[in-house]
């Protein structure tokens, strides 16, 4: 990471990022189509020099903290995690016909209001 790429990042305590989650963050919002599967290759082929507990670490935290989604799925017969941007995961529900959690919560709020 370059110096200049630190100074445009703020502190967690002023609602910010650390850089590493940011430069994932980052990487993930870039790819609005693709989830990534935990303790899978891909990212780590985009971030050669991060740990793989860092990478794993870091995706964990960020759907923790809302800034990501996270699913669990069936990939080649074995039940995983991906992670993705919110529009991914989101995605990935669609195609596998599931509807998210909070679409009937919202229905229902709404024909309760009209």
């Amino acid at each position: 990471m370059k110096i200049t790429q630190i100074s445009e990042y703020s502190l967690p305590a002023e609602g910010g990022l650390p850089p590493l989650q940011a430069m994932i963050y980052e990487e993930l919002m870039r790819r609005p189509d693709e989830v990534f599967e935990y303790q899978g290759e891909e990212l780590l082929r985009v971030f050669p020099r991060l740990k793989r507990s860092a990478l794993n670490w870091s995706l964990w935290l960020l759907s923790k903290t809302d800034h990501i989604s996270k699913m669990r799925v069936r990939v080649n017969g074995k039940l995983t995690t991906v992670y993705g941007a919110h529009d991914a995961i989101k995605g990935l529900k669609e195609r596998m016909n599931m509807q998210d959690e909070i679409e009937p919560a919202e229905e229902t709020a709404a024909a309760q209001a009209s």
